[in-house]
């Protein structure tokens, strides 16, 4: 058996996990996606025994392949420009079809990113959710905020970064609070603007989750000010973060959860109200969960990882059972110094994550 991951061999979790299951005897490499480079070239032969080559691996029997970075990699510009995404779609669905098990099956990866049939299969699942619309409706807006005048959240779909050029300053959008007071008068703005509404959570904390086949590790997130998002604190090691129980009807729900969508990894994020109540915000099949293991270092997230990954498809066996066969995430950062992160000044102007705002004079 080997492992595969589908991700950059740099990416923060690829790295340390593939380094861990080196460390117990295990074989791995990282495939960064379809490029013409001879690494991530691909090949899919549908035969009596179909077989897929990942650059230089071969899928075999009993491998796993960990969709860390679940996604289309376009080749860089100057090495002809990006493949098809049809044939990574070919390939990525294909893996589910061969005899080997996957973590997240690429069909339940597209399902679950979609945030509204998150909402929806996870307060089928028993889960309690916030009332949410998204729009781009100037009608349905404002009649939202007259239902929640004073206790409602905005979003946007999707992360975005803005820098300066020739500043070092990033901004990165985040969830904001917004009462109907605030609403813009031009109805305009909300049709080019499209985005998530929601009712806010008068909450005590935050939590996140981490799903592990059978098995839910919940951490609670508190930040100074109680921030609506945690992340920048975080970031920032502005937080204080203590592994906690979670409750039995939340742990179940989010076992119909994972059951309904395909999932068996994940991270979940939830707030905890000022009853104690737990709600459903949403899960990241590929979030980050080993920056845990920095401000609790004793979760040992990092070896259970790696038990999980290497326990047989239908093993009942807990990653608890033989996490001590991988060495700690502590263990890794004393043999693998911290980098220094990318640059974004140097990233292309017409990077899909990045907006470059022009300096005045």
């Amino acid at each position: 058996m080997k492992i595969i991951v589908l991700a950059h061999p740099k990416d923060d979790h690829a790295a340390p996990v593939c380094w861990a299951l080196e460390q117990a005897g295990y074989q791995t490499a990282c495939w960064s996606g379809i490029s013409p480079d001879e690494q991530e070239q691909a090949s899919l032969l549908v035969d009596e025994q179909p077989c897929i080559s990942l650059g230089t691996h071969q899928l075999e029997s009993d491998d796993v392949l960990w969709l860390r970075q679940a996604d289309h990699q376009a080749a860089e510009p100057e090495k002809g420009g990006p493949p098809s995404p049809s044939f990574f779609d070919e390939l990525a669905y294909m893996f589910e079809n061969l005899p080997v098990r996957c973590v997240n099956p690429y069909s339940a990866v597209r399902l679950v990113r979609n945030k509204a049939v998150q909402l929806r299969m996870a307060g089928a699942s028993g889960l309690r959710i916030p009332a949410t619309l998204m729009s781009n409706s100037p009608a349905a807006v404002r009649e939202f905020f007259d239902q929640n005048p004073n206790n409602a959240i905005c979003k946007a779909f999707a992360t975005h970064v803005w820098q300066q050029q020739g500043s070092t300053d990033v901004t990165v959008t985040e969830t904001f609070s917004l009462d109907r007071a605030d609403l813009p008068a031009d109805d305009e703005v909300f049709t080019y603007s499209p985005a998530i509404y929601q009712e806010k959570v008068r909450k005590q904390f935050d939590v996140r989750t981490v799903l592990m086949g059978e098995r839910v590790y919940s951490f609670a997130v508190r930040t100074p000010a109680n921030s609506l998002d945690w992340r920048h604190d975080a970031a920032l090691r502005n937080a204080s973060v203590d592994r906690i129980a979670t409750p039995a009807a939340v742990e179940s729900g989010i076992l119909r959860f994972a059951a309904a969508a395909g999932v068996c990894t994940g991270s979940l994020d939830f707030a905890v109200d000022r009853n104690g109540e737990w709600w459903f915000l949403e899960i990241n099949e590929q979030g980050q969960f080993l920056w845990l293991d920095d401000f609790c270092p004793r979760s040992g997230l990092l070896e259970k990882f790696c038990a999980f990954l290497t326990a047989p498809g239908n093993s009942t066996r807990l990653p608890e059972e033989s996490r001590k066969l991988f060495p700690s995430m502590a263990e890794y950062q004393r043999v693998h110094p911290v980098e220094k992160g990318p640059d974004l000044s140097r990233v292309s102007a017409e990077a899909s994550f990045k907006s470059m705002e022009p300096r005045h004079k």
